[in-house]
């Protein structure tokens, strides 16, 4: 395969968006960008979650699988608010990001943990909360204890306050993990179309405006600048040089003259 060039449409549409130019090809390179970041946001709340498990097989019976005693429990708890964090972003509307998914196509049962996993992010982990609500029990219990006790044959009283924090939910994290899984495969399908958009709006934008495409490698997409260190970029290249692009979900074919 030959490359002519690569175009960062995600750049030029920066460019069109400050000038005020096409619109439509502006919004459908939006939504494809969405499509790429909601990907990854399901992605890294399902690497999250998987590796809470890889976690607890290593120290299941091994007191020493970990150097400091709380070791566990807090990279569990961090793996688990990400997972959260990142589910709840990828399908809620707050933010910048167009929603690509939404809960029509979901099962009474998916849409339950869905509903799930946003009321955790609301009201335990983005904000305090116990998450009293939660089918596998609260996140935070909390005992304010009054102590009576003797101390040198006189009666005292002492108040202190305990609390127990559950870092991940097993049984909750398995669920969320399966309906991370169905909405990758729902994302999957709804990115093709997103896709088309973009292909269909260009070629209607160059129609009807040539200078845009004479323009187009003014936007050549710079590897360097894109990635953030030398060797991420160089893995970049390898795989253009290659042909099989990780994340090239989309390539259209071009009709023989």
């Amino acid at each position: 395969m030959h490359v002519v060039a690569r175009v960062d449409l995600s750049k030029l549409a920066r460019t069109l968006e400050a000038e005020g130019r096409h619109p439509e090809l502006v919004r459908a390179i939006g939504k494809a960008a969405a499509a790429g970041s909601t990907r990854e946001d399901l992605r890294g709340a399902l690497d999250a979650l998987r590796s809470i498990e890889r976690i607890l097989d290593r120290s299941d019976g091994q007191p020493g699988a970990f150097a400091a005693g709380n070791e566990h429990t807090t990279v569990a708890g961090a793996l688990f608010t990400q997972a959260v964090i990142l589910y709840a972003r990828a399908t809620t509307t707050k933010g910048d990001r167009p929603k690509l998914l939404g809960e029509a196509k979901l099962t009474p049962a998916e849409r339950a943990i869905h509903d799930e996993a946003v009321r955790l992010r609301d009201s335990a982990i983005a904000h305090f909360g116990r998450g009293e609500g939660l089918a596998d029990g609260p996140l935070v219990r909390e005992a304010v204890i009054l102590s009576l006790f003797v101390l040198d044959g006189r009666p005292k009283k002492q108040v202190g306050v305990y609390t127990a924090r559950a870092q991940h939910k097993v049984a909750f994290g398995a669920r969320l993990a399966a309906l991370i899984e169905t909405r990758l495969t729902q994302l999957a399908a709804r990115s093709q179309p997103l896709f088309d958009e973009v292909n269909q709006a260009l070629d209607a934008a160059v129609r009807a405006d040539p200078a845009l495409g004479r323009s187009l490698r003014d936007h050549e997409f710079d590897t360097d600048a894109f990635c953030a260190s030398p060797a991420a970029a160089a893995r970049l290249r390898a795989q253009f040089d290659d042909g099989a692009m990780e994340d090239m979900d989309y390539t259209v074919a071009v009709p023989r003259p």
